[in-house]
């Protein structure tokens, strides 16, 4: 006996919390949507946001001319050389148009669009995974899976990422209810 298809999920452990929270009708949708929250913030944390801040903006200061962000995205490129994520965020902000907005709204914008692709590939990684390897219906998981995916908030979770400071919020990891009388909620 399987003790569910997202142990063998070819994704990360976060994404698996969140595929296990998914299929498990005890889990309710809030906490769905808090591990698949806690799975974004994690994949979060490869992103080189804090130097591309630094460069459209040194000392926390505007800058009067427009620094060569193409040559820092090119050379931020290859000190990340096997992240997808952080590769996708590099391509968002070479697509991004420096003279139209400040550097938060650019890097915001990046780091939204970033979080957008990233939860479309493990959603559709996760799809696969369920219809080739599993018993059960893809029906039964699909709803809780689109509720999650739509009720998560990435412009908000891409601001808290982006805030003043330039500092990640810290990922937490979503509560466990392991004791006697931390049930599921009734």
């Amino acid at each position: 006996m399987s003790d569910g298809p997202w142990k063998s999920l070819p994704l990360r452990r976060h994404w698996k919390q969140f595929a296990k929270r998914v299929e498990i009708r005890a889990f309710s949708a809030e906490e769905v949507i808090e591990a698949l929250d806690a799975a974004l913030l994690k994949e979060a944390r490869e992103l080189p946001f804090k130097a591309i801040m630094r460069i459209l903006a040194p000392n926390g200061q505007g800058t009067l001319f427009s620094p060569d962000l193409a040559g820092a995205i090119e050379a931020l490129r290859q000190e990340h050389p096997g992240s997808k994520t952080a590769q996708t965020f590099l391509d968002y902000m070479s697509q991004q148009d420096a003279s139209t907005s400040s550097g938060r709204d650019l890097v915001e914008s990046a780091v939204a669009d970033t979080l957008r692709e990233c939860l479309h590939d493990n959603s559709r990684s996760t799809k696969e995974h369920y219809l080739r390897k599993t018993w059960l219906p893809w029906s039964r998981v699909s709803r809780r899976f689109t509720e999650a995916c739509r009720a998560v908030d990435v412009q908000g979770l891409a601001s808290r990422i982006v805030d003043d400071s330039g500092s990640p919020a810290p990922a937490r990891s979503p509560v466990k209810r392991d004791g006697l009388d931390e049930g599921p909620q009734l």
